[in-house]
This record gives C-alpha cells, structure tokens and sequence, in this order.
C-alpha cells in the first residue's frame, strides 16, 4: 500500500513540477551533464548493469549507457515513461530497437566519437606487435637484453585489410596511408568506397592478398564468430588478426588453434568473446586467455575507443542529436 501511495505521489509530482530523471549508466562528459541540468533533468547514476537499487523508475525519461546495461525488452519495460535511449559508442546490439520502434522510444549513437581513438589505438599496438617494442620492452625488465630474436618488420610492405567501412574503419584506412599505400577495403553493405589510397574489394580478394586483417563491424547475427576456423582456412597468407569491433566477432578458440598451427602470426585483440565473465576466466587454472598471451598476441581490455576525448566527443556527438528531444 505504501509503494503505491508513494509512487503516486512521484506521478503527481512529476505532472505538477515537470520532474524529470535521466538514468546514466556510462562516462559522460561535463558538458553532457550540464546540458541535462539546464535542461531541468536529474541525473541518477548507476555504476553496474543492477538496477535493483532504483527504487522507481517512474519518473525516468531518458537512459545514458555504454556497454555497460544491457536495454533488452524486459529491462526497457521497467521505465513505464522511457522516451529516449542515448549510447556512448558504436552499435545498437545492446539495445532492443524493434522494441523501441514499438513504442516510440527514440535511440541514438555515437560513432563518430570513437572512430580515432580506436584507430590509432589499432595503429598502436600493429605497431608494437610487429616490431616486437612491448615484447621487448618486457625481456628487459626481466634484465634480458635481445636484439636477434627482436627484429622488426616494417609496415611499409605490409598489405593491410580492413573488413567494415564505417567511422572506426575509415578512420583506420585515413592513419594506415601514412605507413603503406596497400590498403584493401571491403564493406557488404557499401559500395563505391574505393579512392586514392585505398582499393574496393571484394572479401575473396582480400582473403587472398591481405597480411594483415582487421575487423571493424557491428556485432549482429550474421557477423557473430564472422571470423572463425572456417574463414581462417580461406586466408591464403599467414597473417596478422585485429579485433577492435566486438568480442564474439572472432572465436576464440580459432584464433588460439590459427597461432599453434602459424596460419595466424600474431593478434592484435582489444576486445574478447569472454569478456561478461572475463575476471571468473581468468581466475580459473587453466584457460584460453592465459593460452593466447603464449602466443604473439597483444590483449587491451577494451579500452581503444574509452580515451578521455572519446568520452567529449561522443558526448557533444549526443548532446547535438538529443538537442530537440530535450
């Protein structure tokens, strides 16, 4: 009896005084949250994916995320007076979308904001991988100095592959023309992609001719484990993998079987398919990751687009589509 007379007193409230919640469950920047201030909302932050917490969701119009709460259908149904939905970041898997076209719920973006700090943190650890400076670097604080075995290849003869075109991939492919001009693109969903310094292909082509692969796409049905023991058999070269789309867009265990039989000759992974669970994982005696950090391979935890500017830029990329709705 209590909990309904309350909530009907927030109702109340919030049609009297216009009361208004915005639910934040990501990093925002100053600006973002003063925009949402002025704009007469509270901001209720929540630092997990518990919404246990909240003790009403009534008065909640709007939901700021990242990775972090998954908006599934049976989650979204709990904010009875949900407008808008805004995503730090690139993808809307996390997100029930045909759900909020059922129910008017707008949802909204920001890959643009990502699209250079995933690519130069790709350029970076390419980088470090093939001219062995983390490996290096390690040997020595372990008081081992090793030229020979720590010879470097440059990345000026590499031909680089780059599957997915949109902002992180072609922010990729703007960096790459710097270091070499063999820079293979092949994009499903676009055409017409192809220009000075970069070549249109299609995936059989690039399969054949790439040294070094790199996957910037949507997680969705079609590209969940898109690279696995069967794509890995249809790569001609021994190569070098990049993952800095999703996890589960390359599985595991192929990547681990391609370095033991040198199909792959090194990773690049800032993001992994174990990653929900990632510290129960890596907790246990034996495992895939302990197995993988054997092998040539670099491993970030998914930090390539998490710089302190992508978290400005994303927000301002936010705040400029949120403009009319607030």
């Amino acid at each position: 009896m209590n909990k309904l007379f309350n909530h009907t007193i927030l109702n109340l409230l919030s049609y009297f005084y216009n009361v208004k919640q915005v639910l934040v469950a990501a990093k925002i920047s100053d600006s973002f949250i003063n925009t949402l201030i002025s704009k007469g909302y509270e901001l209720i932050n929540i630092d997990s994916s518990d919404l246990s917490p909240l003790q009403d969701t009534s008065l909640i119009t709007g939901i700021i995320t990242s990775n972090k709460l998954l908006l599934n259908q049976q989650t979204i149904q709990q904010f009875t007076n949900l407008t808008w939905i805004a995503r730090l970041g690139s993808g809307m898997e996390i997100i029930d979308t045909g759900y909020c076209d059922l129910k008017g719920i707008r949802y909204y973006s920001s890959p643009n904001g990502i699209a250079n700090s995933v690519a130069e943190h790709v350029l970076g650890m390419l980088l470090s991988l093939l001219h062995n400076i983390y490996k290096s670097f390690s040997e020595i604080t372990h008081a081992q100095w090793i030229r020979e075995a720590n010879r470097g290849y440059e990345l000026e003869d590499k031909i680089v592959g780059i599957i997915g075109y949109g902002h992180t991939g072609q922010a990729l492919a703007r960096k790459l023309q710097v270091f070499t001009k063999h820079i293979l693109v092949y994009d499903k969903y676009r055409s017409n992609i192809g220009h000075d310094y970069i070549q249109e292909v299609t995936l059989e082509y690039l399969l054949q001719h790439a040294d070094i692969i790199s996957f910037h796409v949507p997680l969705t049905n079609e590209t969940t484990h898109y690279y696995d023991q069967a794509f890995i058999d249809r790569v001609t070269k021994p190569h070098i993998l990049i993952n800095a789309s999703r996890g589960a867009v390359a599985d595991t265990s192929a990547i681990l079987n391609g370095l033991k039989s040198d199909k792959i000759i090194g990773a690049c992974l800032d993001v992994l398919e174990e990653e929900k669970n990632i510290e129960q994982v890596l907790q246990q005696s034996s495992n895939q990751i302990a197995e993988l950090l054997k092998q040539h391979v670099l491993i970030t935890p998914h930090i390539a687009g998490y710089s302190y500017n992508a978290i400005e830029k994303m927000s301002d990329e936010l705040i400029a589509q949120l403009m009319p709705v607030l």
